[in-house]
């Protein structure tokens, strides 16, 4: 066994636990790790600091800054209140509407932190004008945005491309996104009958006053469908056009430069890239390949997808997916496919979703995002926040379990 390879998994996982434990961003850790690691095993500083990725960067970035226009001119939380107008106030689509929205919201670009945080934003007054449970919608919603957020043009799929392409891993994208759609769907009625939607007395709801949009906010919506266009037809760089159409959008004062600035999720860059670095140096001393053995030797064609997905549910209980969970498991994915005998794309379409459910734990960000709406409640007590905590666990670990499950079937190696 190589020793090197075996003690870069063990700062690996140690990083992750510091990160964890200490609620400090995993980041930061990591390139504090890899500095350390790499002068250990010889490794010069000019190989560490090409571990950063720089295209990676700007993609993410760029996605990023595009999004906040939307978020801090208020466009995309208008157009979503405005959607929800087109049920003509009737309830009982309220459940069909705000999934839509949650896919609708990831898909076009932001990916699932942005239409995670309206989604809930949005459940508790549609749950008082409705009669559901507000908690019901909120998950619905988020569930939405675990299926949209796998579009091509979003940072979760620039991501998983970056991690994918190396190992000459193709044409999953489509397979990953109708797997992720049938799996949301399905667990979204799982959740309407755990919270007894369907004894539910609807009611009409009432209809709110919105005011049009203004030159600011129909602008950035074209602004997004031109880099949508941009990327589905013309094949650009999804983060090169953001950049662009955001910066036209800043020249036009379609939104306040400061304030997009600071609703850009800086912390969450600097996870993704800091901990890129730490995953080349573990890559290149032979870590991932271990990891790949290791898993190897526990998985049979007919277990491999559940016990993949198994883990990465599992691992982003404790940590994030896209800066944690996928930069460590998607480069297992073309060893494991090849010793085992599965496909790729079941393989990176279930670490993708367990992953993705697994954020409805109160300690992640889905469930803590509901949990922070439904605080907003004046009739919100401690015996009602305890009792949520525990609800949104257990709908992750169900979620978790169902998926798991259905991949034991086999039914995550049909496409």
């Amino acid at each position: 066994m190589n020793s090197i390879a075996l003690v870069s998994l063990i700062v690996l996982i140690a990083v992750i636990m510091i990160g964890f434990f200490r609620k400090v961003n995993v980041g930061l850790v990591a390139i504090l790790a890899v500095t350390v690691f790499a002068t250990f095993i010889g490794q010069s500083d000019s190989t560490t600091i090409k571990g950063f990725s720089a295209s990676l960067f700007i993609m993410l970035l760029g996605v990023s800054f595009l999004c906040s226009i939307g978020i801090s001119n208020g466009s995309l939380e208008l157009m979503s209140k405005k959607f929800l107008r087109l049920s003509g106030g009737h309830a009982i689509v309220a459940p069909f509407l705000i999934y839509l929205i949650g896919f609708g919201i990831a898909a076009i670009g932001p990916g699932c932190v942005p239409a995670l945080g309206i989604a809930a934003a949005l459940s508790l007054p549609l749950g008082k004008s409705t009669g559901y449970d507000p908690v019901m919608l909120a998950l619905i919603g988020e569930i939405g945005s675990f299926a949209g957020r796998f579009s091509p043009i979003t940072p979760e799929s620039v991501l998983i491309r970056s991690l994918a392409e190396p190992q000459d891993i193709h044409g999953y994208q489509t397979s990953l996104l109708i797997y992720a759609v049938l799996t949301t769907v399905v667990i979204s009625i799982v959740v309407f009958f755990v919270f007894k939607g369907y004894k539910v007395e609807t009611k009409k709801m009432e209809t709110e006053t919105l005011e049009k949009f203004n030159f600011g906010q129909a602008c950035t919506l074209i602004g997004f469908l031109i880099v949508i266009l941009s990327c589905a037809f013309f094949k650009r760089n999804v983060g090169l056009i953001s950049f662009a159409v955001g910066v036209l959008l800043i020249i036009m004062k379609a939104a306040d430069e400061k304030k997009v600035f600071r609703t850009i999720s800086w912390s969450t860059l600097l996870m993704v890239t800091g901990f890129g670095m730490l995953m080349e140096t573990v890559i290149a001393v032979g870590g991932v390949n271990l990891l790949s053995e290791g898993l190897a030797s526990i998985m049979s064609p007919r277990t491999a997808v559940a016990i993949q997905g198994l883990t990465a549910g599992i691992m982003s209980w404790f940590s994030s997916a896209i800066g944690v969970v996928w930069p460590t498991l998607v480069p297992t994915v073309g060893d494991i496919a090849g010793k085992v005998g599965v496909p790729a794309s079941g393989l990176i379409s279930i670490m993708c979703l367990t992953a993705a459910f697994a954020g409805l734990s109160p300690a992640s960000t889905g469930g803590g995002l509901i949990m922070a709406a439904n605080a907003t409640d004046p009739e919100f007590t401690k015996e009602k926040e305890n009792k949520l905590f525990v609800q949104l666990f257990g709908i992750s670990a169900l979620a978790l379990g169902i998926i798991v499950a259905a991949a034991l079937l086999g039914l995550y190696s049909i496409l």
